[in-house]
This record gives structure tokens, C-alpha cells and sequence, in this order.
């Protein structure tokens, strides 16, 4: 089980296909001998690729404020307003700074929640660019993050399990979601910019770890002329690679032969060449290619389409190519970072960079409603999303202007079997603090439970028809107004 990439913002390291093709255990195999179905592995799965679920989600590092976005309280009261009271909301600091959460407020009476007409959700003065999606999402609420450590808190969201000391227990959403029929993408998890695990899957599961679209480049432009392998040396590397013998079976107890030929058989594909023209985002694009219509769905000028690619969008850009373009069941990616504003930075930072998330998000649920996959259907009828961060901000201003660590937090699903329009559990109208609820209902229930990731973890997954058996020493408990009757 590995990380690949931390959770919060850290200068960039050196970046090359050995340490790319390192994140998936390929080092060593990426030579260009042909199409990667030629491995023997790869035929056994007999699904239909355009059939299975699919599976994104976004992760906001460093704790995002949730009075800002997912879990906000009317400004106009008058305690949010008091520097003695639990919850400060703080908008008109935030204002202050930013001129677009200042015409929120204007636009909603100074409340600063946003309820678009029909929706049964407020959303917060940073979720502008995604609450016109109210019809399909639901807000959990109140959601307890176990911790107030970034990398455990991470851990504990990207797996759904607790984990043990600072090692992370289980492998990521991402990984298992992918787990049953890897051989059928090319790259079907890939995560951008943030972490990734595998606890004892298939490892063709294991996520491909990039940092953005430059690192693709780097991963999937086909090798060189005069690298490449001649004709024979493929043909006897392949030979290699497809024996097995009572030799293989006795030393593979931990599966490591069996991981070596796993990862050996998708590096063939990765190094080929033939992924890289999904990723090449040139300027001025032909107007008919598919990278095309993802610059002018996320708003990306095809003149100089690069800076954009950079931000947290051309993460989602990446995203929606590779699972339209069938290449991953599922993706991982970071849409803010930087969000740990412990001073008065908070004033200045949080909400901007949230909004940017938020808005990634919107662009990559309006492109899988827009896109068809090869029977038809718009990609977004098989697409879950989990949306959420390793905790939360203290919902009271600091003495540096800032917000701390918080424990409880809260968390954003939508798609395939989720109803949408709703939220789930809540947090104290008092101190913030999350809530036990019923289950079954959704709401404060004294004698109930308090939500956890396990639980939420366990609900996408039966919604999408997958199993959760990952989580079952969790006692995940499912969400039951979550789903679609």
C-alpha cells in the first residue's frame, strides 16, 4: 500500500515516467511491445465497459470552511454576529475582500445562503457555481472527521476507514471502485494531485498518480525510435511475461508475481503512444476533436489553453476526457488547495479557492450530462461523486483572523442512485457540532448515530450496486434517505 502524492500543497517534485510508472509498480516494464490487451490478464473480465459505474471524486485540501459552502447559517441573525457566540459567520470579512461573495450577499438580502428557487438546500456564499446542480445533489451534513490531523483525515476520507497511527488502513474509494474489471480501461483509476491506496486489490486498480496535465505528457507521449525494443526482444519479453510455472505459484504468497504482471501488462499500454492524443491539449484544437468541446464546455481559451490547464479546472478537464474517452472507470482529483487559513489569510483565501473547486465541479457535472457515451446514454447516468475534505474550519474566528481545525465536517454526493435535493444529518444550530441522527430518516435523533465517512462510503457504493464488504469492520451504516427508491 502506497501514497503517491501528499494531500496538501508542497512544492512540486521532480516529476519523470519512471516515478509515474513507479506509482502503479511499473518501473522497470514500460516498454512500447504492443497494445495491452495482448496480456492474458486483461481478457478475463467480460463486463461492458459502457455498462459499469463510474466514479469521480474531489477532494478540498486543507479543510474547507463549510459556512462558506455546504453547511451555512443566516447572517442576518443576529448572534452569528456576536464575537462571545459559538458560530461566527464572518461573511461581511469575506465581503469585504471579494467582490463576487459581496454580491452574494447583495443577492440574498445580506443572508448569504443561496436557494435557488425549488431547492430544499442552502448553499453557501462560495458554492455560487454549482448550486443551479441543487436538483441533483445531496448535502450530508454534521459528519464526523474522526480527527484534527490533515494526513489522518485525509486517510479517513479517501478510504472509509480509520487509519492505524498515521498509515492509512484499506484501500481508496477510487481503487476499489475499479477493482473488478481494471483490464477493461487503459488508466482506470486515475488520480490527480492527491493521494492514493491499494490494500490487497487487483493492482491494475492501483491509481496512476499524476500532478496535472504536464505529467500526462510525460507518462503517455510514445517513447522514442531508438529506445524502443527491436522486434525479437519484444517478442521474448512478452514470452517471459506470459509463462507461469509451479515456481511462480510458490513465491507469489504475497502476490508480488502476480502484481509484477499486472503492472507490466498496462505499462505496454501506457508507453505505446496511443493514449496521448486524448491528452494533448494544443492550442486551437480542430473544432470536431473531443478536446475541443471540452475547452469550450469549461470555458478554456483554445488559444491559450495552458494557464487554465494548470488551475483546478484543467484537473477536471482531465477528468471527464478520460472517463468519456473510456479510458478510466474512475478518477481522483484535487479541486482547491491551500485551504488551511489558521490567520487572516482566511478573509482572502478561502472562499475564492473554494469557489474555483466548486465551479470544476459544476463544469465536469454539466459535461457528463452533455456527453453521450457509445449507447446513447449521457455519461452522468452512471456517474457517482463524492465531494469533500479532511475536516472542517472552527465555525468561531480565531485571534489571528483565521479559523482552525474542526471535527466535525461535511460532504457532497450526487448521481447515480443518490436523490438529489436534499440534505442529510445536520450540525448544532448552537456550536456546530454534528448531530446524531436516525439513519433511516436522515434526522436528529438522540438516540441515533453520528454520520462518519465509512457510512457515507457505504451508501455511494450501494447506490451504484457495488459491494462495501471493505468496510465491514467499520459497521458502515447506510444512509437510507440518500438513495433513490
Amino acid at each position: 500500500m502506497k501514497a503517491t502524492t501528499g494531500l496538501r500543497a508542497a512544492r512540486k517534485p521532480r516529476f519523470s515516467r519512471r516515478r509515474a510508472l513507479g506509482g502503479l509498480g511499473l518501473t522497470g516494464g514500460a516498454l512500447a511491445l504492443g497494445d495491452l490487451m495482448t496480456a492474458p490478464a486483461a481478457h478475463a473480465e467480460q463486463a461492458d465497459p459502457d455498462e459499469l459505474p463510474l466514479f469521480a471524486f474531489f477532494f478540498f485540501g486543507g479543510g474547507f470552511d463549510t459556512l462558506l459552502s455546504l453547511d451555512p447559517r443566516d447572517h442576518t441573525q443576529p448572534e452569528y454576529s456576536d464575537p462571545y457566540n459559538p458560530i461566527q459567520t464572518g461573511y461581511e470579512l469575506v465581503a469585504a475582500q471579494d467582490s463576487a461573495v459581496a454580491q452574494v450577499m447583495n443577492d440574498t438580502g445580506n443572508t448569504g445562503i443561496i436557494t435557488p428557487n425549488g431547492s430544499n438546500i442552502g448553499f453557501g456564499v462560495a458554492m455560487e457555481p454549482l448550486a443551479a446542480h441543487y436538483e441533483d445533489l445531496c448535502v450530508v451534513r454534521g459528519m464526523s472527521a474522526g480527527t484534527l490531523t490533515h494526513s489522518v483525515g485525509g486517510q479517513y476520507v479517501l478510504t472509509g476507514k480509520f487509519p492505524l497511527g498515521l498509515r492509512a488502513s484499506g484501500s481508496s474509494l477510487s481503487t476499489w471502485w475499479a477493482r473488478e474489471n481494471p483490464g477493461l480501461f487503459a488508466i482506470p483509476n486515475l488520480v490527480l494531485s492527491t493521494e492514493t491506496y491499494n490494500d490487497g486489490v487487483d493492482p491494475r486498480a492501483s491509481g496512476l498518480s499524476i500532478l496535472g496535465y504536464e505529467d500526462l505528457a510525460t507518462v503517455l507521449k510514445p517513447l522514442k525510435p531508438d529506445i524502443e525494443p527491436r522486434e525479437l526482444l519484444s517478442k521474448a519479453l512478452n514470452k517471459v511475461q506470459q509463462r507461469r510455472s509451479c515456481i511462480h505459484n510458490q513465491i507469489d504468497v504475497s502476490s508480488l508475481v502476480s502484481a509484477h504482471r499486472a503492472a507490466f501488462a498496462q505499462s505496454v499500454g501506457l508507453s505505446s503512444g496511443s493514449l496521448w492524443e486524448y491528452f494533448n491539449f494544443r492550442s486551437n484544437p480542430p473544432v470536431d476533436t473531443s478536446i475541443a468541446k471540452l475547452y469550450a464546455a469549461f470555458g478554456i481559451d483554445p488559444t491559450n489553453p495552458f494557464p487554465a490547464l494548470r488551475e483546478p479546472g484543467g484537473r477536471a478537464v482531465i477528468a471527464a476526457q478520460a472517463i468519456t474517452q473510456r479510458i478510466s472507470q474512475s478518477v481522483s482529483l484535487s479541486v482547491a488547495r491551500g485551504l488551511d487559513t489558521h490567520g487572516d489569510d482566511w478573509t482572502s483565501v478561502q472562499a475564492p479557492r473554494q469557489r474555483e473547486g466548486w465551479r470544476a465541479i459544476a463544469g465536469f457535472i454539466d459535461y457528463m450530462k452533455a456527453t453521450l457515451d457509445p449507447k446513447g446514454k449521457p455519461y452522468w447516468d452512471r456517474m457517482t461523486i463524492l465531494v469533500s475534505s479532511e475536516f472542517s474550519r472552527t465555525p468561531r474566528i480565531n485571534a489571528r483572523g483565521g479559523r482552525d481545525h474542526f471535527f466535525y465536517s461535511a460532504a457532497l454526493i450526487a448521481g447515480n442512485g443518490i436523490k438529489g435535493n436534499q440534505v442529510v444529518g445536520a450540525s448544532s444550530a448552537i456550536d456546530y457540532h454534528g448531530v446524531p441522527i436516525d439513519h433511516a430518516t436522515g434526522t436528529p435523533d438522540e438516540m441515533g448515530a453520528y454520520i462518519r465517512p465509512p457510512d457515507v462510503h457505504a451508501t455511494i457504493l450501494a447506490a451504484a450496486g457495488l459491494s462495501y464488504e471493505q468496510l465491514s469492520n467499520q459497521s458502515p451504516v447506510i444512509l437510507k434517505p440518500a438513495l433513490k427508491s
